[in-house]
């Protein structure tokens, strides 16, 4: 599956040097930021899978992954797919992240067209200590949220400018079962 892996570096805003894996398929492997005192950032890392020019609406969503105790998880690979702003599901719309030392994640993307039946992102983990995790995260007010769906399993999307754009976020978490 990983054929190979090319390490792409950039300067964060708070001066620490980054290295982002890139998987050759067009995934992205995303690391949290580590670091210790005044330097760590105080949210876990944006991976953003939406590129200026991508139709639909921008969409942040972040979350936890914590073990049924509470306990969180750090380094939980988590691969996240969904189809674009069209409802075409594509390369550029997957990732697998990696939860950060207080087991959190987020990524930016863009709420999914209807692909079919309601507007979702699939969201997998599988991990040797864990039961495997597999669900997708549906949104409230989705108009095509059917009967057989859970709406108490949808997330609410806020409404918030950000340098003058509107942005959609929303939460997220995730509790791993142990073997």
């Amino acid at each position: 599956m990983l054929r190979s892996i090319a390490l792409a570096a950039s300067i964060a805003t708070a001066g620490l040097l980054q290295f982002n894996p890139v998987l050759a398929s067009g995934l992205i492997l995303a690391q949290a930021e580590s670091g210790t005192g005044d330097s760590v950032q105080k949210k876990s890392r944006l991976v953003d899978m939406w590129r200026q020019g991508d139709p639909g609406q921008r969409m942040n969503i972040r979350g936890r992954v914590t073990s049924i105790d509470g306990t969180p998880l750090a380094g939980i690979p988590i691969r996240v797919r969904q189809a674009d702003g069209n409802g075409d599901y594509s390369e550029n719309y997957q990732a697998v992240l990696l939860s950060d030392d207080k087991g959190r994640y987020q990524f930016g993307s863009v709420v999914p067209e209807n692909y079919s039946g309601a507007r979702h992102v699939h969201l997998e983990v599988y991990v040797d200590e864990y039961e495997y995790y597999d669900t997708s995260i549906l949104f409230k007010g989705d108009p095509n949220l059917e009967q057989h769906y859970d709406d108490g399993q949808a997330i609410f999307l806020e409404e918030s400018t950000v340098n003058g754009e509107t942005i959609l976020f929303g939460r997220f978490d995730i509790m791993l079962t142990p073997n």
